[in-house]
């Protein structure tokens, strides 16, 4: 029941008046539909064992399991649908007043207007024997509901740019820009929502349950401005140099602190271009050159309003001589600093581009170091202050790393193919810090890495009450079969008998990948053509996720995984020892098992097909007679299979403190050029 249709249309346009004056105007519009049911089947198709049916004998709708049916939702349940409407334009007038400089002034202006229609019809069912006897409504549609949103974004950027470029006796290139842009954003938004409606079959806000209608609506705007300049020479092709520098204001900072200055710098040296390289006549090596380059970068990616004391409106209950009422009262949420700036992020690179065999293998290789100071965090603040964490400028961070591609193309007669390969590796610490970023399980903290996993040390699970009696434990429901912790430290230093948040939560490891990998191979006979792509990561800590392994909800099924492979009262000795798993208790899940910990640690290191495309272009003398210019016809196939430690159905590539499931996509299509 999932549908999106789209309609797209683009014009684009280059006039010339005369040899001083032209200009271009692009404009596209794209409108797009989404429709969907109010529920996503595939959370339940995980949860739920297909035990129950969904419906009676006869076709009519059951109560599945204790009115919980999925089938009932998506096919009787309503709807959330989507319309999106986006237009934008570029429009550009060029001024060439002398040879060699151009002026252009450009006006980009796009609009973005979303509406969400959510109706979520109540939806009975009725006894198996009596279809008049009404047994109940299905679970999460117990009533009529309505939520519509309407919300519009425009934006609008303004640039003026000056270019000049010139040539000199055959040797030295110059080119000069200077330019002027700012921006604007604006985005308003309204909904209105209402429940237990009469009509179940009207999706129209007019008919909506007066006592039960609530409606909200709110704006943001931002907006930055630059001023940037970039000189570029180079002298035979032999000697580069490009030397860039901005300006940036953000409205997101203070008036007196919007200002960011960040310049950059780089230079190459093509050697295979020397006299003396070339004397050398070392004749796989086709093309030599090295490449450095520092400069610095500005983010300012806060909320809009960081700096300003906001105040939030609600409606809270008050008692009135005896009655109570509703008042609006308002209040600061979050705590704001004025002072905030720009963070700034500093990068010395080198690099070496080096092709052999008249450029057939090709290497491209870089080590960085990037140096961040002034970093926007949102660090904790003391619980009675009754504020939400500030954005503030608060840390150093030291990133090392270094990327690497190996390409190779070559034809034979009729076959051609080409291969390439890139790897990539960073590790980022944590410098000087004013605190401490809590995102829940990872830390953001002074000597570890940047989003590094914080929670206890285990020691495999409890196997006798013994071992629980003369071990510390968190709480008094542990039991025999739970997740054991160990004791790090306690008030004074050392381990107190006791575990505890505060004392024995400890780094476990960074959570970010490492050794990034991809690749593609390309193969092509006549008109024949494959391609395959691939990508992984070659070192990883990564999180089973509680959503994996274990299900909130008594009546849940398990994944086939777990089966023979927890621990159990109903096992021997030997089992229990081997266990991988805790005990299955909703108690233990929540108070102690699945809290983080290292004990749900895996390597997260995979290998992935990403894509395979097959295809075939229609020989010309096959198209020319319908005046076209090629037919190509393809199948592709995504995700095929994955190479790696995640339970089974789960991907690899969003699980790191979440998850998701893997899909397969299989397409078909033609490809017609006119």
């Amino acid at each position: 029941n999932r549908n999106y249709s789209a309609f797209s249309a683009r014009i684009n346009n280059d006039l010339k008046f005369n040899k001083y004056l032209s200009t271009s105007v692009d404009a596209s519009y794209r409108r797009g539909i989404s429709k969907n049911p109010v529920n996503n089947p595939l959370r339940a198709a995980y949860l739920y064992a297909p035990l129950w049916s969904p419906v009676w004998s006869d076709g009519r709708i059951s109560g599945g399991r204790e009115g919980t049916n999925v089938y009932a939702l998506v096919n009787y349940g309503g709807f959330n649908n989507t319309w999106n409407d986006y237009l934008t334009g570029r429009f550009s007038l060029n001024f060439t007043p002398i040879k060699n400089l151009t002026i252009t002034g450009v006006y980009a202006p796009t609009i973005e207007v979303i509406k969400v229609k959510n109706f979520s019809k109540q939806v009975p069912y009725y006894d198996a024997d009596d279809p008049s006897l009404l047994a109940g409504y299905i679970n999460g549609n117990l009533t009529t509901g309505l939520s519509e949103v309407r919300s519009e974004r425009r934006t609008t950027t303004k640039q003026l740019l000056a270019n000049y470029s010139a040539k000199f006796n055959n040797k030295h290139d110059l080119s000069l820009m200077v330019g002027y842009e700012d921006y604007y954003n604006f985005y308003e938004t309204l909904g209105a929502n209402t429940d237990e409606m009469e009509l179940s079959e009207y999706p129209y806000l007019d008919r909506g349950n007066l006592s039960n209608m609530t409606n909200s609506g709110n704006a943001s705007e931002y907006a930055y401005r630059s001023w940037f300049g970039r000189v570029t020479y180079d002298f035979e092709d032999r000697y580069l140099f490009q030397a860039n520098a901005r300006f940036d204001q953000s409205s997101r900072f203070h008036k007196d602190h919007r200002l960011g200055f960040f310049p950059s710098f780089s230079a190459g040296w093509i050697i295979s271009e020397e006299k003396f390289f070339q004397d050398l006549n070392i004749k796989p090596l086709s093309f030599f050159k090295l490449r450095g380059s520092w400069g610095s970068l500005g983010n300012e990616r806060i909320g809009n309003y960081a700096y300003q004391s906001v105040m939030g409106f609600t409606n809270t209950l008050f008692l009135d001589n005896g009655n109570i009422v509703s008042k609006n009262t308002a209040a600061q949420r979050d705590y704001n600093i004025m002072d905030i700036t720009w963070e700034t992020t500093e990068t010395w690179n080198l690099g070496v581009d080096i092709n052999f065999f008249n450029d057939r293998l090709s290497l491209n290789g870089d080590l960085y170091k990037k140096k961040t100071r002034d970093m926007l965090l949102d660090l904790q603040i003391p619980i009675y202050m009754g504020y939400g964490n500030p954005s503030q400028n608060a840390g150093l961070m030291s990133t090392k790393g270094w990327d690497l591609q190996v390409n190779w193309r070559d034809k034979i007669k009729d076959f051609t193919y080409s291969l390439s390969f890139n790897i990539s590796d960073y590790k980022s610490v944590m410098g000087d810090l004013s605190g401490t970023v809590f995102d829940g399980a990872t830390r953001i903290m002074e000597g570890g890495e940047y989003a590094e996993w914080y929670g206890y040390k285990s020691d495999g699970l409890f196997l006798t009450q013994d071992d629980i009696d003369n071990s510390p434990v968190l709480n008094s429901s542990v039991k025999v079969g739970d997740v054991k912790y160990i004791d790090i430290s306690g008030p004074d230093g050392v381990p107190d008998g006791i575990i505890s948040p505060e004392y024995d939560r400890v780094l476990l490891g960074g959570s970010l990948p490492r050794y990034i990998y991809g690749g593609n191979i390309n193969l092509g006979y006549k008109n024949f053509d494959l391609g395959i792509t691939f990508q992984g990561v070659g070192k990883q800590n990564s999180r089973i996720t509680q959503d994996m392994v274990w299900q909130t909800s008594a009546w849940h099924t398990f994944p086939d995984f777990i089966d023979g492979n927890y621990f159990s009262h109903y096992n021997s000795d030997e089992e229990n020892a081997k266990a991988r798993f805790p005990r299955l208790s909703q108690i233990g899940a929540d108070g102690n098992n699945y809290l983080m910990s290292d004990f749900w640690l895996i390597s997260g290191s995979y290998f992935r097909l990403k894509n395979v495309v097959l295809g075939y272009t229609l020989p010309k003398s096959a198209v020319n007679w319908m005046k076209l210019s090629s037919v190509r016809v393809y199948a592709s196939a995504s995700d095929l299979f994955s190479i790696d430690n995640f339970p089974k159905g789960w991907d690899p590539e969003v699980s790191t403190g979440g998850s998701s499931y893997i899909t397969k996509a299989f397409n078909f299509g033609v490809s017609v050029k006119f």
